[in-house]
């Protein structure tokens, strides 16, 4: 753990939320010429930047050009030995990257420094200046610099994304099945090794609108190898998002191992899939698997190197399926006996003290500064008939299993921050009472409209995901034929998740440091094929990236979407599949 530690000094992960709302208030305020700047003669840059200032002439990046970083900065370092690994890639040779004490690019290299920033540009905005004799990106935080070189790799063409793909589980190698659809055959990068790339001269001055840029991925319904996850987050990176939310825990799984509880693992809490789902898995059936405290420590540090923020998820006190047939002592009371179902006990003190032990080992494998409790969708069905629940609420004068389900949340949550950590849930915390500098997640469109304005007067926070925009297990298009199945019967176009406002009006005026950023969500149930996954995430993705890091002025689908038709020949050469945008998806 010592040797992760060394690598998260300064990202997502270690921010409390005040580092968060700063860093969303200091955003660049994006000026009409910079707005204009966007022409026929601009690179196709994603998200799109504040900033660019197109010079003349080029600097060509050989296998040769060396990715220097100033002395003494970890963080700095793993900024630049990513920058080179996808040089190395590009070129099929190493590209070094070394430490230096220069504070200005050397002829022929690429610099990232600290040195000289503006410190306006906050924890991740960067300066980025390309001249014919070398490259510096100038930034405050380390975080800052590897999102310049991602730029970087942008400016050059689409070879600089070259790299392996996913195939069954595995990075690189061919498919040794015959995947059943379009959707499930992984994308061989087809781009072959280049001897050079010419980056043209310009100078890009940029940082997010938001801190929080996320997305969700589901093992819970759907088990992702390691590795699998590993290249998810890294293509994340490659789009500057950098919060991972992985769902580690539902009814159908328990994806963790915890050593105190080796009766949660699924060797031992085996259940049979729901008859409805596994009639639509013939291709890639759940399976009853979980994941090592080792294996999650290794995907917490491979993701730290790209600045990207593991936050898990463990459901409670709903979506407790799994949980409930490990530590059955945890179930509600009725009629004498005790009894399963969806939910833990609020009532019980075994409950708490279970799930508090657990997330102490959770802690120390996952050094996020937010842990993620869901608490949606509880049914409390048994709470109102369970004597335990009973007792506690006529203990603690709560008239309602509503008040029941916030007096939970809040001793979940009271326990975090002695723990030095943020409790994070879906918008029901917020209804059934979130304690202060709590953060809700707002996924319910529409109906928790009330519950979000509240949150602006009542101290908590929040991330935008709402469901009419950013639950990319519903399908991209109405054209059945075409489309793998996705989940319930709503339309998520491309164009509808670049339509998210993650700041609406109300919001805004009443208290816009509430909003930490937006995030969207692929639930698990109809993942049949890890290539599945990138093609219900990619190029919706794309669209999320920019919302979440752009500012909403001058912002233009038919733009986006031009910028986008270049931005694919990169996916393709990473080895990223996706959904080719079709009629459904043109500017109307």
């Amino acid at each position: 753990m010592a040797n992760t530690e060394k690598v998260m000094t300064t990202s997502l992960r270690h921010m409390s939320v005040e580092m968060i709302v700063g860093l969303a208030m200091v955003a660049l305020a994006l000026t009409s010429t910079a707005v204009r700047a966007f022409g026929a003669d601009q690179p196709a840059l994603l998200p799109r930047p504040a900033k660019v200032a197109m010079g003349t002439g080029q600097f060509t990046i050989t296998p040769a050009t060396k990715v220097l970083y100033a002395k003494g900065d970890a963080r700095l370092a793993d900024a630049a030995t990513y920058l080179a690994g996808r040089l190395s890639q590009a070129f099929d040779k190493k590209v070094v990257a070394e430490a230096t004490g220069a504070a200005e690019p050397p002829a022929g290299g690429i610099l990232m420094t600290t040195a000289g920033a503006d410190a306006a540009l906050g924890d991740e905005g960067y300066c980025l200046t390309v001249t014919d004799t070398g490259v510096v990106i100038r930034a405050p935080k380390a975080a800052g610099a590897f999102y310049g070189g991602i730029t970087l790799l942008q400016l050059a063409p689409a070879e600089a994304f070259r790299g392996l793909a996913m195939v069954e589980g595995k990075l690189g190698g061919k498919p040794t099945k015959s995947p059943p659809r379009p959707c499930d055959e992984p994308n061989i990068s087809p781009a072959k090794p280049v001897d050079s790339l010419a980056v043209p001269c310009a100078t890009v001055t940029d940082k997010p609108r938001f801190a929080w840029r996320g997305l969700l991925i589901d093992p819970a319904r759907h088990f992702w190898t390691i590795d699998e996850l590993k290249q998810y987050a890294d293509y994340m990176a490659l789009h500057k998002l950098n919060s991972l939310q992985i769902h580690f825990t539902d009814h159908q799984n328990w994806c963790v191992e915890v050593m105190k509880y080796p009766n949660l693992t699924p060797d031992k809490a085996r259940v049979a899939a729901q008859p409805e789902l596994l009639a639509n898995q013939t291709y890639h059936k759940p399976a009853r698997r979980y994941y090592t405290r080792e294996q999650l420590k290794s995907l917490v540090a491979y993701a730290a190197k790209r600045f990207v923020n593991i936050v898990p998820e463990f459901e409670m006190p709903g979506h407790s399926g799994a949980f409930l047939r490990g530590c059955p002592e945890c179930g509600c009371t009725v009629n004498g006996k005790q009894v399963g179902g969806g939910e833990v006990c609020p009532g019980n003190e075994k409950t708490y003290q279970v799930l508090q032990a657990m997330l102490d080992e959770m802690l120390e494998v996952f050094p996020s500064q937010y842990i993620h409790i869901g608490a949606d969708e509880c049914g409390k069905r048994n709470w109102g008939k369970c004597s335990e629940c009973q007792k506690r609420m006529k203990a603690e004068a709560l008239k309602s299993v509503t008040e029941l389900h916030g007096y939970f949340v809040g001793r979940m949550s009271e326990y975090l921050q002695k723990k030095g950590r943020t409790l994070v849930g879906w918008d029901e915390i917020l209804e059934s009472g979130a304690k202060k500098g709590a953060i809700g997640m707002y996924w319910r469109s529409g109906r928790a409209d009330k519950l979000i304005k509240n949150a602006s007067t009542n101290g908590q926070y929040l991330v935008m995901t709402p469901t009419a925009h950013c639950y990319f297990d519903y399908v991209q298009s109405p054209e059945k034929k075409s489309e793998p199945q996705g989940f319930g019967g709503s339309v998520i176009t491309l164009k509808r998740t670049y339509e998210l406002d993650p700041l609406p009006d109300y919001i805004e005026q009443a208290n816009p440091k509430v909003v930490l950023g937006a995030q969207a969500n692929l639930w698990g149930e109809r993942m049949k094929s890890f290539p599945h996954v990138l093609y219900m995430t990619y190029p919706r993705a794309c669209a999320l990236c920019e919302i979440a890091w752009s500012t909403d002025e001058g912002r233009d689908y038919a733009e986006f979407l031009k910028r986008l038709r270049s931005h694919l020949k990169r996916l393709d050469a990473a080895g990223i599949n996706y959904r080719e945008p079709t009629d459904i998806d043109k500017p109307k």
